[in-house]
C-alpha cells in the first residue's frame, strides 16, 4: 500500500514540473515577440524615412516602386455566391528588378495566387474562375516586405467549341489541363458547369456558326478584371451595334451618363442603356438610390419623350423596374410616379397598337368600312401610307428581360443565385423576337423619318409611286402592300410587348401595396390587362394572367373582369398547350368562378367540355377539378354534366384509386352530381355500385357514403340496394365513426320498399336498444338522432314495426326528445311525422290516443309557425278526432281558437273602445268563448281539410278522403321542413 502512495506521488510531482516548465516557456515567448515587434516597428519607420529620401533625390526609383504597386492595385470585383467549392493552389514567381542605388531599396516583387470558386457566364458561354492574388515587394537586404497587397479577381475561360453534340466530360478534362488555377478536385464541378452552358436555352442560336469554326481553338482563356466580368456589362445598349456594347460600365461613371440624357434622343438612348446595365446589379441599388440628379433626370426624360421612342421608354421604365423588385426601394417610385407614367404608357400603346390594327384590316376590307369621298379618301390613304411606309433596320435580340419574379420560372436553373445570371438565362420572346430600330416608334407617331430610322431620302417617291398604283386598283400591288404592312406591323408588336412586360411588371411587383393597388383599379389596370389577352406572346399573357389572377381577390375588380367579358378570352389561354400558361389561366378561372353570375356565363361559353379535357392531366387535374365542382353548385348545371364524360371519369376515379383517402374535390363533385338522376344512373352502370359500397365499407369513407345516400334518394335505383341493407344495420352498432353511421341510417332511411321486411331488420340485429339509446337527449349528435328519427318514420310505415315501437316504449322517448327540442323544427317535424305513420294503423292508433301524451303535443303545435308541422299536425288531429269523440271536441274547439283568434282580437278591441259603457255589464263573460260560440256553428262545423279540397268530387271518393287511414292515404310523402 505505501508503494502505491509512492507512485502516485511521483506521477503528480512529474506533471507539476511539466506544468511548470511550459508555463515558463509561454512567459519567456510572449516577452521575445514583444521585443521582436518593436524592432519590426522600428525597422520599418526607419526604411520608410530612407524610402521617401531616396524618392526624393531619385525619380527613377519613384517610377519603379509605383510600378511595383500598380501590379497590385487594379480594380476588380468579385460573383457573390459561388457554384464550385474553393480549393486553393499557390504559385510563386520572382522577378528581379532594376538594380537599385541602395541596399534598402524595393529588390523583388513576389505573386501569389489562390483559387477560389468557379462559376457559369450569366450570358456567354464562358466559365468565370474567381481567385485571390497577392503581390509582395521586397528590398535587397530585409526579409520583411516592404509592399503587400491582396485583391480578388477572375478570370474568363470562353468555351468557343461548346454546343449541342458537345462532350462535357472530355471538355472539362481539357479546361482543367489547361488552366492552372483550377484544381483537379475541382473537375466535377467543372463538368457540372459545362453541362448547365450546353444545354442553357440562349446557346441554341450560336451552335451553327460555332460548328463551321475548325481554326478556333476548343478553349481560348482570357484574364479580366471582375468589372469586367459583371453579368450586368452583358446587357448591350438598345441604340448600339454589338461591338460598341463591350465598352465598360461602372457605376463610378453615372454622372457621365447622367449627362448624355440631356443630350438629343440617340444619346439619351445610349445614356439610359447605360444606367440600366448599372442598376441590373443589385449591389449598385443603394448608390442609384441616392442620386437624386440621377432618378430626377431619367423621370424628367421619361415624362417628356416616351412618346418618341420606344428603346428610350424601355430603358427607364427597366430602371425603374429594377428598384420595383425590392421593397425598400418602392418609395422611390412613388416619390417620382413612375407608376402612374406607366399606366399611361400601356393605355397609349394599346390605344395605338388598335387604332393601327383596324386601319390594316379596313385596307384588307375596304368594302365593310365606310364610304367615303374620294379627297377624304386619299388624305386617309396617305397618312396610313405614312405611318406604314417607315422601313426599320432590324437589330439583334437585346437581353433586356426581366426576371419572372411571380411566374413559373424554367425547370433547369444556374446554382449561382446571382441576380444578374437569372437575367441573362432566361428563355424569352423578348431575347428570340428582332427588334426595330428606336426611330420606327417617333415614325408612327409623327409620321416623319428621322435620320437613324433606315428610311431612303425618296420617301415622297415611294408614297407617289404607292398611291398611284394603289388608285390604279391592282391587286397585285394591293396584295404586296398589305403584305408588308402586316409584317410591319408584327415586328412592331414584338417591340411594344417587351415594352409592356416591362412596365407591367413593374406595378405588379407595386400592387403589393393595397393602396396602390386600388389606385391602379381607378385607373382602369383591368381593362387594360383585358384588352391585353389579345396579344399572341406567350411570356406577356403568363405576365397579364397572373396581374389579373392577384387582382380577381377582390370584387370590384372581378366585377370589371365580368363587364369586359373576360370570360370570352380565357379558352384560348387554357387551350394554347403551353402548361404554365394554362395553370396560371385555370388558377384565375378558378378565382372568378366563385361567382355566380360569372359562372353561368362560364357554362355559356363552353368551358365545361374543356375543362373535362383536364380531369386526366396531373398537372391541371387538381385546379380543373375545383372549378368543375363550383359549376356543380347550379342544379341547372348538373344535368349538363351527362352530355361530357364527366361523371364515368370521376366515377371510375373513385373506384381505381389506390390510396385509403379520395381526393377531397373529386369526391364532393361527384356528391353533387349524384343529385342528378341521370348522373345517378351513370354512376352504378356497369357493376359500380358494388365497387362504390366496397369499398365505402372497407375504408369506412364517410363522403363516399354520403355519395351512395344521394344515389339512394332516386326511386329507381333504390331496389339495387336491398343487398346490401343487412350490411348498413350490421354497421351502425359496431362502428365507432359517427359520421359514417349518420350516412348508413340516411341510406336505410331512403329505402321506403314495399318488398323490404324492417321489423326483421329490427329484431335480428337489435336495433330496438340501440335506438333507444340514441334517442337520449344530449346522448349523440343532433344529426345522428335526426337520421335515426326519419329511420323510424320509414319502419313505422309498416305495421308491425309500429307495433314494435309501442311496445318497445319507443314513443315515449320520442316524446321526451320532443320535449327537449321543441326549437329544432327538423326534429319536430320528423318526429310528428313518425306520429303519423304510427296513427295510421288501428292496431297502435288507440295506444297513441290513450296511453300517450301525443295528442295534447300535436294540440300544441296546431298553432307552430312552420307551415309544415301545422300541416303534418292537422292531419295526426284529425285521425285523432275521428276515433276519439272527447279528443274530437277539444280539437274542435282549438281550431275553431285558432282560425278566429284574430277576428276575436279585432272585435274585442273595437267593443271595448267604443261600446265601453253599453257593455259594462258584460265584462266579466268576454273573454269566455261560450259568449260567441253557438251550437249550431258546431254542428255544421267542417273539420278536415281534406273534405273541402275534393266537394266537387264523387261520393266514394270523398268518403275515402275523409277516412285517414283509407289505402287511398297509403302513399306518403315525408314532410321537409322549410
Amino acid at each position: 500500500m505505501p508503494f502505491v502512495l509512492l507512485f502516485f506521488q511521483i506521477i503528480a510531482g512529474l506533471t507539476l514540473i511539466l506544468f511548470v516548465l511550459h508555463y515558463i516557456y509561454y512567459i519567456i515567448n510572449a516577452i521575445a515577440g514583444d521585443l521582436q515587434l518593436q524592432q519590426q516597428k522600428q525597422q520599418q519607420q526607419i526604411l520608410q524615412l530612407q524610402s521617401n529620401v531616396n524618392l526624393q533625390q531619385n525619380p527613377k526609383q519613384q517610377q519603379l516602386q509605383e510600378k511595383a504597386k500598380s501590379i497590385v492595385h487594379k480594380k476588380y470585383r468579385q460573383q457573390r455566391i459561388p457554384v464550385a467549392s474553393a480549393t486553393y493552389r499557390k504559385f510563386t514567381t520572382t522577378t528581379t528588378g532594376e538594380k537599385m542605388q541602395t541596399s534598402d531599396d524595393a529588390k523583388f516583387i513576389k505573386k501569389r495566387w489562390k483559387g477560389g470558386t468557379i462559376e457559369p457566364h450569366p450570358t456567354d458561354k464562358a466559365l468565370i474562375v474567381n481567385y485571390q492574388l497577392e503581390a509582395t515587394v521586397f528590398g535587397e537586404q530585409s526579409s520583411n516586405p516592404m509592399i503587400e497587397e491582396r485583391k480578388n479577381c477572375q478570370k474568363v475561360i470562353r468555351l468557343r467549341s461548346l454546343n449541342a453534340k458537345t462532350d462535357p466530360a472530355a471538355l472539362a478534362r481539357e479546361v482543367v489541363e489547361k488552366c492552372d488555377l483550377i484544381h483537379k478536385s475541382q473537375l466535377a464541378d467543372v463538368e457540372q458547369i459545362i453541362f448547365y452552358l450546353k444545354n442553357r436555352k440562349d446557346n441554341a442560336g450560336a451552335d451553327i456558326a460555332d460548328n463551321n469554326s475548325h481554326t478556333r481553338s476548343a478553349v481560348s482563356v482570357k484574364r479580366i478584371p471582375t468589372a469586367k466580368a459583371n453579368p450586368t456589362s452583358a446587357a448591350q445598349s438598345p441604340a448600339k451595334t454589338p461591338a460598341s456594347n463591350n465598352t465598360d460600365v461602372s457605376i463610378n461613371n453615372i454622372d457621365e451618363y447622367v449627362e448624355l440624357l440631356y443630350e438629343d434622343l440617340s444619346e439619351r438612348i445610349r445614356g439610359s442603356a447605360k444606367i440600366l446595365q448599372v442598376a441590373r446589379n443589385p449591389d449598385n441599388l443603394e448608390e442609384l438610390e441616392k442620386n437624386e440628379a440621377c432618378l430626377s433626370a431619367l423621370s424628367r426624360v421619361l415624362r417628356e419623350d416616351w412618346r418618341k421612342s420606344l428603346d428610350l421608354s424601355t430603358n427607364i421604365i427597366y430602371i425603374f423596374f429594377c428598384f420595383s423588385t425590392y421593397t425598400k426601394f418602392h418609395p422611390v417610385i412613388v416619390q417620382y410616379k413612375i407608376g402612374s407614367l406607366c399606366m399611361d404608357v400601356i393605355d397609349y400603346e394599346l390605344r395605338r397598337y388598335e387604332t393601327m390594327r383596324n386601319e390594316l384590316d379596313n385596307r384588307k376590307n375596304p368594302v365593310n368600312s365606310a364610304p367615303l369621298s374620294a379627297k377624304s379618301s386619299k388624305e386617309k390613304l396617305n397618312r396610313s401610307t405614312d405611318d406604314f411606309l417607315d422601313i426599320m433596320n432590324e437589330e439583334k435580340p437585346k437581353e433586356m428581360e426581366p426576371p419572372r419574379r411571380r411566374i413559373p420560372e424554367l425547370k433547369q436553373r444556374p446554382k449561382s443565385g446571382n441576380w444578374s445570371s437569372f437575367h441573362g438565362t432566361m428563355s424569352s420572346s423578348l431575347m428570340k423576337s428582332q427588334v426595330l430600330n428606336s426611330s420606327y416608334h417617333e415614325a408612327l407617331s409623327t409620321g416623319a423619318a428621322t435620320p437613324d430610322s433606315g428610311i431612303s431620302t425618296n420617301d415622297g417617291d415611294m408614297k407617289a409611286t404607292s398611291n398611284e398604283a394603289l388608285d390604279r386598283n391592282d391587286p397585285k400591288v394591293k396584295k404586296e402592300e398589305i403584305d408588308r404592312l402586316n409584317k410591319q406591323l408584327k415586328v412592331f408588336a414584338k417591340k411594344q410587348e417587351q415594352l409592356l412586360r416591362v412596365a407591367l411588371y413593374l406595378l405588379l411587383n407595386m400592387a403589393e401595396n393595397i393602396k396602390l393597388e386600388e389606385k391602379m383599379r381607378r385607373k382602369h389596370i383591368v381593362k387594360m390587362l383585358v384588352k391585353t389577352l389579345d396579344r399572341q406572346n406567350i411570356d406577356l399573357l403568363m405576365l397579364v394572367t397572373t396581374f389579373l389572377k392577384k387582382l380577381s381577390i377582390v370584387r370590384d375588380n372581378k366585377d370589371d373582369m365580368g363587364e369586359f367579358n373576360i370570360i370570352a378570352k380565357l379558352p384560348r389561354l387554357f387551350q394554347s398547350g403551353h402548361a404554365e400558361l394554362a395553370q396560371v389561366t385555370l388558377k384565375l378561372v378558378f378565382n372568378l368562378s366563385f361567382d355566380c353570375v360569372l359562372r353561368r356565363k362560364m357554362v355559356g361559353a363552353g368551358y365545361l367540355p374543356k375543362l373535362v379535357m383536364f380531369i386526366n392531366d396531373e398537372k391541371h387535374h387538381g385546379i380543373a377539378m375545383k372549378i368543375l365542382y363550383h359549376m356543380s353548385l347550379d342544379d341547372w348545371v348538373k344535368g349538363l354534366y351527362t352530355h361530357t364524360e364527366c361523371v364515368q371519369m370521376a366515377t371510375d376515379a373513385i373506384i381505381l384509386n389506390l390510396n385509403s383517402k379520395v381526393d377531397l374535390d373529386l369526391i364532393a363533385l361527384c356528391i353533387n352530381l349524384s343529385l342528378n338522376k341521370r348522373n345517378a344512373q351513370i354512376m352504378v352502370d356497369g357493376n359500380r355500385l358494388h365497387d362504390l359500397i366496397d369499398r365505402a365499407f372497407k375504408y369506412q369513407d364517410a363522403l363516399l357514403m354520403k355519395l351512395l345516400r344521394n344515389l339512394s334518394q332516386h326511386e329507381e335505383l333504390q331496389p339495387k340496394f336491398i343487398d346490401y341493407v343487412g350490411d348498413l344495420a350490421r354497421i351502425l352498432t359496431i362502428c365507432n365513426d359517427e359520421a359514417f353511421v349518420v350516412e348508413c341510417l340516411g341510406i336505410l332511411g331512403n329505402l321506403s320498399l314495399a318488398d323490404l321486411d324492417y321489423s326483421q331488420i329490427l329484431q335480428n340485429f337489435q336495433l330496438i336498444p340501440w335506438i333507444r339509446d340514441v334517442l337520449v337527449p344530449g346522448a349523440k349528435l343532433d344529426d345522428m338522432v335526426l337520421d335515426t328519427i326519419v329511420y323510424l318514420g320509414t319502419c313505422a310505415h309498416d305495421e308491425i314495426c309500429a307495433l314494435l315501437f309501442c311496445r318497445a316504449k319507443v314513443v315515449l322517448s320520442l316524446i321526451e326528445l320532443l320535449k327537449a327540442k321543441q326549437e329544432d323544427d327538423e326534429i319536430v317535424l320528423q318526429i310528428i311525422f313518425v306520429f303519423q305513420q304510427i296513427l295510421r294503423h288501428e292496431s297502435t292508433r288507440e295506444y297513441m290516443i290513450k296511453e300517450t301524451e301525443s295528442p295534447a303535443y300535436l294540440i300544441d303545435l296546431m298553432h307552430d309557425k312552420n307551415a309544415e308541422i301545422r300541416k303534418v299536425c292537422d292531419y295526426c288531429l284529425d285521425i285523432i278526432a275521428i276515433s276519439d269523440s272527447e279528443w274530437a271536441k277539444r280539437i274542435k274547439l282549438e281550431k275553431f281558437r285558432n282560425h278566429n283568434s284574430q277576428w276575436l282580437c279585432m272585435v274585442e278591441s273595437q267593443q271595448d273602445h267604443d261600446n265601453e259603457e253599453d257593455y259594462a255589464d258584460n265584462d266579466e263573460d268576454e273573454n269566455e268563448l261560450d259568449t260567441y260560440l253557438r251550437t249550431d256553428y258546431l254542428d255544421n262545423c267542417d273539420l278536415y281539410n281534406s273534405t273541402n279540397t275534393n266537394k266537387g268530387s264523387e261520393d266514394n271518393e270523398s268518403n275515402n278522403s275523409n277516412n285517414p287511414a283509407s289505402p287511398a292515404l297509403s302513399t306518403y310523402s315525408r314532410p321537409v321542413s322549410r
